[in-house]
């Protein structure tokens, strides 16, 4: 099943980096997602929050496409195996997703914020040293007429073969992509 996220909201911090960006003060630059299994009740105001009730995860993004002058589209992928030593011991329900940014003026701040329909949401299991379970997640974030919104990624990732334990890193330097097997 597909997680529903019925409610979403840019944070207080949010509305105001959006204003600053709006004036030309400053570019939107997202920095990272995160995944949480709070809460919420019906009504309750989201635009306060300044981070998840119960962050389980934290991870990059993967590209933001600007969908029109409104909104982008952010794509992250959540997952149970980052590599040897970076797994989740524990599975929960994605109930909220928070989208992070640097403001000028107070550091990372919480972006935006998004929380699950009831009864609506997905299951990220526990990583059982097999297969790694992976949910791509697509959030759409307001930018109402910003001249320029960036996305921080790292400029590498690792990869790992689960049959033979193999590492290899890929990423990019002075424009050029590269794919090497690394020691651990």
């Amino acid at each position: 099943m597909a997680g529903v996220f019925d409610r979403t909201a840019l944070t207080a911090k949010g509305q105001a980096m959006l204003a600053k960006a709006q004036a030309n003060i400053c570019n939107i630059e997202f920095t990272r997602a995160v995944t949480g299994n709070g809460s919420y009740a019906a009504g309750e105001d989201l635009t306060s929050k300044t981070a998840l009730k119960s962050q389980k995860q934290t991870f990059s993004l993967n590209t933001v496409t600007v969908w029109n002058s409104t909104y982008v589209d952010v794509k992250f992928i959540i997952t149970n195996y980052k590599g040897p030593g970076d797994y989740l011991t524990q599975g929960y329900n994605v109930t909220e997703v928070g989208l992070y940014a640097n403001d000028p003026d107070e550091g990372e701040i919480l972006y935006c914020i998004a929380v699950a329909a009831t009864n609506q949401w997905d299951y990220m299991p526990s990583y059982d040293n097999l297969v790694p379970t992976k949910i791509t997640v697509n959030l759409m974030a307001e930018v109402d007429n910003a001249d320029t919104v960036t996305i921080e990624m790292p400029n590498r990732m690792y990869l790992y073969d689960n049959n033979t334990g193999d590492k290899y890193e890929l990423g990019i330097e002075n424009g050029l992509l590269y794919y090497e097997e690394v020691e651990e």
